[in-house]
């Protein structure tokens, strides 16, 4: 008989939690009922899971056998979260008079669950209250106290909760702000809750992410890489954080590899996801800042690069240009990976030799042992559009957190050379 084991994410705090052991349809239902007492949930699923598998059949069966019935389902979003398509299924969301919304897929669909419970709270019917909201709630991204004579906008907390089933790496449920893209800017602007309150539940079940194709699972881990990576090298490290991330490098990259060779280890995969739960608490918990990976990506994606690909394109780089001034940082990381194994053979395998070779190279050589695309020429991006990239960047608040903050169109356009790949 399988074992439910919960988790809090942070101990501190009664939410989020973690639960694994059970299948999902019946871990779901014991949430719903048992944490937070719902009984009408919206469903937004991936659209690949609801037409090629019995995923949302095997919910809808488990739910309606119990006290829950579906309030509504809405089936697949596009990738990057768009302001339309958002607007769309909030207000679908509105009609049903569900109590709680519930996902079942990638990061673009808990970006959009996060959106649209403090749209409802908010009252949002336009998209230009849509993005007056989400710029509004950038005063809300610390806990910081204001200058003097300045005050916060008045912006209502998510009162629906939210309970994320996810299949992919990237670990956006644990975060409390999101992100979605102008339909028409193409600009991904971030978005904070007022109450720093994102999903309360994650359900992880492991032989659901085999439904997930390789590509997709094995990026959205060096995604949540990303996270430990610019956390450990951060312009504000805390040690709890960085312990942490250690933890995470430590059940991803070897699940990373074990599940490239062997994509049914189910043992692999729920260490990969374990691991990028540990990935978020450095920013989430501790407070520590991600940097120029995270806010260069971030416009990459709406260009063409999917979400979690844009580590593959943008981290090396990033931890190159910022080598001189946190190297000692990034041979924490270093001394993680020849501490492992499993990435040591790799490194070893392409030619590297610790003592000499940076940060920026042993991440390229996993990425490529991964068997993911390294450059902007791998998407069709050419030098034409990186004045673009480059002021986009800015507005992101990532960059300005970079340990070498990036405020000139010139320091992000050095980085993004290195990113081309046409030489």
């Amino acid at each position: 008989m399988a074992h439910e084991t919960i988790e809090r994410f942070d101990p501190s705090e009664d939410f989020p939690i973690i639960t694994y052991g059970l299948p999902y349809p019946e871990a779901l239902a014991r949430q719903l009922s048992n944490t937070l007492h719902c009984s009408r949930p919206f469903m937004i699923v991936s659209k690949s899971l609801a037409k090629e598998t019995d995923a949302l059949e095997r919910l809808n069966s488990s739910l309606n056998n119990g006290d829950a019935k579906v309030a509504g389902i809405h089936v697949g979003m596009r990738p990057h979260t768009y302001y339309s398509e958002v607007l769309e299924v909030a207000g679908e969301a509105k009609s049903s008079g569900a109590d709680c919304v519930v996902t079942i897929g990638g990061g673009s669909l808990t970006d959009a669950a996060k959106a649209i419970v403090l749209m409802l709270a908010n009252e949002v019917s336009t998209l230009d209250e849509m993005d007056d909201l989400f710029k509004k709630s950038n005063a809300y991204r610390s806990n910081d106290v204001l200058p003097a004579g300045e005050t916060l906008p008045t912006i209502h907390p998510p009162k629906l909760p939210i309970i994320c089933i996810p299949t992919t790496l990237s670990a956006g449920e644990y975060n409390p702000p999101g992100g979605a893209t102008h339909d028409e800017t193409k600009h991904k602007q971030l978005f904070f809750p007022p109450n720093h309150r994102g999903p309360q539940i994650l359900i992880m079940d492991p032989a659901l992410t085999q439904t997930t194709p390789q590509r997709v699972w094995l990026s959205t881990g060096l995604r949540a890489m990303d996270h430990c990576v610019e956390t450990i090298c951060s312009s504000n490290p805390k040690a709890e954080g960085t312990e942490a991330s250690l933890r995470g490098i430590g059940l991803l990259m070897p699940g990373l590899l074990k599940t490239k060779r062997n994509p049914h280890d189910s043992r692999a995969r729920l260490s990969c996801q374990l691991g990028a739960a540990e990935s978020m608490k450095a920013n989430v918990i501790y407070g520590v800042h991600v940097g120029g990976s995270h806010g260069i990506g971030h416009q990459l994606g709406p260009i063409g690069v999917p979400h979690a690909e844009t580590t593959c394109v943008c981290l090396p780089a990033v931890q190159k240009f910022n080598a001189k001034v946190n190297a000692s940082q990034q041979a924490i990381v270093l001394d993680a990976f020849w501490g492992q194994p499993d990435i040591s053979t790799v490194l070893t395998k392409r030619g590297l030799v610790k003592g000499e070779a940076d940060l920026g190279d042993a991440l390229d050589a996993v990425i490529r042992e991964l068997g993911l695309p390294r450059t902007l020429k791998d998407y069709g991006i050419g030098r034409d559009q990186l004045e673009g990239i480059a002021e986009s960047s800015l507005r992101d608040v990532c960059c300005e957190w970079n340990v070498i903050p990036l405020k000139k169109k010139e320091q992000v356009l050095e980085i993004l050379e290195m990113c081309l790949g046409d030489e």
